[in-house]
């Protein structure tokens, strides 16, 4: 099973067809884009996504068809949940050769490290968590604006709480140890137990976007 993420930049460097190219290079079976927008979609995927932005919305000018997050999937969608911001986090239920899995994709922070806004969304995501997550096998992936290699970003107390969290539902962040990335793919420790997991990075050079994008092979 391959899983990615990428931040797009909200597709700042106006390069979407070498954005689409990469993607297609990558392909993931479960891909989890952020700060995207509704065209960047690949043939023979699903696409799910947290609200389309009005032009104007949380003080940000917004272009037409820009979403915070989606999900692209080659597998079959069994249901999508309700999170308690649909704007940034979308949640679904898929059918995968390891048995059904939830995917949790979302942005920590909209506003990076700045509070209270940081505070806000992981309190909202730990809620969710709490409803969504017990006796599921997870995979949680996106943009957390949380480091959990080198230096504590945005701060020691957000990558414990996290680490925390991730202890109570037996998940493994099997993105941890990549230096200084808010990008992480967390996944229920079972389902990666016993296996070698592959990780690889792209967009190193920060051409396509300021963010690198990580996918997960096992």
């Amino acid at each position: 099973m391959k899983i990615a993420t990428w931040n797009l930049q909200r597709l700042d460097k106006r390069k979407d067809a070498q954005i689409l190219d990469k993607l297609a290079e990558v392909s993931a079976d479960i891909c989890v884009l952020t700060e995207t927008k509704l065209s960047i979609q690949l043939a023979n995927y699903t696409c799910l996504s947290t609200n389309i932005l009005p032009a104007h919305f949380d003080g940000i000018k917004y272009k037409n068809g820009e979403c915070r997050v989606s999900i692209l999937t080659h597998y079959k969608v069994i249901a999508q949940h309700t999170t308690f911001d649909s704007n940034t986090t979308v949640c679904v239920d898929l059918e995968t050769p390891y048995g059904e899995l939830t995917v949790y994709g979302s942005i920590i922070g909209v506003f990076g490290n700045k509070q209270p806004r940081f505070n806000q969304d992981l309190e909202g995501h730990i809620s969710d968590f709490k409803n969504l997550f017990p006796n599921k096998q997870i995979c949680f992936l996106g943009d957390f604006n949380t480091t959990f290699s080198g230096r504590a970003w945005p701060s020691t107390l957000a990558r414990n709480t996290l680490n925390n969290t991730f202890k109570t539902y037996a998940l493994t962040n099997a993105t941890e140890q990549i230096f200084d990335t808010v990008e992480h793919i967390v996944l229920s420790s079972n389902l990666i137990e016993n296996k070698q997991v592959k990780t690889s990075l792209w967009n190193t050079d920060k051409e396509l976007s300021d963010h690198l994008g990580i996918c997960i092979d096992f």
